[in-house]
């Protein structure tokens, strides 16, 4: 009984160092701007950074199309999500536009599909060979010389996804990438663009990284320079406005992880 007891005890310890040090992560002003400036001009599948930084300047309007699995499930949890990153970032998204109007489209389709899915909807699948084979779905987008996200799209294999346990990390990482935080990285923590992270939802540092990429110190198309020399000012925005500290509380509101009560 004392034995169960200790063992309690410290596994309680440790959950509380762990999460100690995550808040110290992301309320650490270097912390966050080496994050932002690894998720924001990195690239998944490249090995340097980006020369400009990336966002959305119109609307963003999405369209969906499932051939697999429950349509209504995927269409109450994509609605929740993009409503949750609306409301972060500030930056107008509107879900479940006919395809010929949107600037979006999420498929959910069969693993077996996916080929043929990517030739419909991206394009010649040789060109997308190593993410068809080592991501479980699979998101891209096309921006100007401005810097400016135009276009994406996002395949989810339903049951592959489900098989690996990453259904729902699929739905709200692939759609938050797209709205120009394209880089995952092992040094991101806590954060759904780390692939060995265990969230499944938005953590208070990916709430910082939306609210800094969209901020109105930077802009779209702004170099790696640019961008570090205006990324003080933009935390020291949401410092006032008590976005950091706040993070926490705020990440959740309106949040994919409340509505589904976890």
């Amino acid at each position: 009984m004392l034995k169960n007891a200790l063992f309690c005890a410290l596994l309680t310890l440790i959950s509380q160092t762990i999460s100690a040090q995550s808040q110290a992560r992301w309320l650490d002003h270097d912390y966050i701007k080496s994050s932002f400036l690894d998720i924001a001009l990195g690239r998944e599948y490249e090995k340097q950074l980006a020369g400009k930084l990336i966002r959305w300047r119109h609307e963003i309007k999405i369209h969906l199309e499932s051939n697999a699995g429950n349509q209504a499930l995927q269409k109450e949890l994509l609605s929740t999500h993009t409503q949750h990153l609306a409301s972060i970032t500030g930056h107008p998204i509107t879900f479940d536009v006919p395809r010929s109007e949107a600037n979006i489209s999420i498929v959910f389709t069969r693993y077996k599909h996916m080929r043929e899915t990517v030739a419909e909807y991206i394009g010649d699948p040789k060109k997308y060979e190593v993410a068809l084979k080592e991501a479980i779905c699979i998101g891209t987008f096309s921006y100007n010389g401005r810097g400016e996200i135009f276009s994406g799209t996002i395949i989810i294999p339903v049951d592959y996804a489900r098989q690996k346990a990453r259904f729902l990390d699929c739905i709200v990482e692939e759609i938050t990438q797209l709205l120009g935080l394209p880089n995952d990285s092992d040094k991101v923590f806590p954060s759904i663009f780390n692939d060995n992270s265990i969230d499944a939802y938005l953590s208070p540092l990916d709430y910082i990284l939306l609210k800094l990429l969209y901020s109105d110190q930077l802009q779209a198309g702004m170099s790696h320079q640019a961008v570090l020399g205006k990324l003080d000012l933009a935390i020291a925005d949401l410092d006032k406005t008590g976005d950091l500290e706040g993070a926490l509380y705020r990440v959740n509101q309106q949040s994919l992880k409340s509505y589904l009560g976890d």
